[in-house]
C-alpha cells in the first residue's frame, strides 16, 4: 500500500449530552463518565490516555457502522460522551442541540488516501489535481465549506 501526501489535519472532537452534562468543555468535565468510540478508530487513543489518566471511566466500544447507536446512546444517558474525529462528528451532531461537540482534543491527525503499491499512476494523478486545487485557491475553499468549525 501507498500513501500520497496527507491533504487534512484535524483533531478528535468530544460529543457530549448537554442535558446530563451542561458545562463540560474540559477533559476534567468528564470524570466518572463512559466514552463512546468507533472499534478500530483513532478515537481509542484519546479514550484509552483518559482511562489511563482517570479522566474518563470506561469506553464502550461500538462497530465500525454503529455511530448513530452511539449518539443515541448518548442522547439516551446511557454514556456521557462520544470521541471521533472532529469533522466527522462535528457533521454526525449537526440536527440538532443535543448531543454538542464540546471540545476538540488536538491530534494533528493527517489524513490521506491509500492505494495499491503497484497504483501509482493513479497515485500521482490524485497528488496532481490536488496540486492544482491548492494552486487555484479551490481546496481552501472547499475545506471552508465542508470544514468550517
Amino acid at each position: 500500500m501507498q500513501f500520497f501526501d496527507p491533504y487534512l489535519e484535524f483533531n478528535q472532537g468530544v460529543a457530549v449530552n448537554r442535558e446530563c452534562t451542561p458545562e463540560a468543555s474540559a477533559e476534567s468535565d468528564f470524570r466518572g463518565l463512559t466514552a463512546g468510540i468507533q472499534v478500530g478508530n483513532t478515537s481509542d487513543f484519546v479514550a484509552r490516555r483518559c482511562v489511563a489518566q482517570r479522566v474518563i471511566a470506561g469506553i464502550r466500544y461500538y462497530p465500525y457502522d454503529g455511530m448513530q447507536t452511539a449518539l443515541n446512546h448518548l442522547e439516551a444517558g446511557n454514556i456521557g460522551l462520544v470521541i471521533k474525529l472532529f469533522p466527522a462528528i462535528s457533521w454526525l451532531t449537526k440536527r440538532g442541540p443535543n448531543p454538542e461537540v464540546s471540545m476538540q482534543v488536538p491530534r494533528h491527525e493527517q489524513l490521506g488516501i491509500a492505494f495499491a503499491r503497484d497504483n501509482v499512476e493513479l497515485c500521482n494523478a490524485v497528488n496532481g489535481v490536488l496540486q492544482v486545487l491548492h494552486t487555484d485557491g479551490d481546496f481552501d475553499k472547499l475545506q471552508a465549506r465542508w470544514f468550517s468549525q
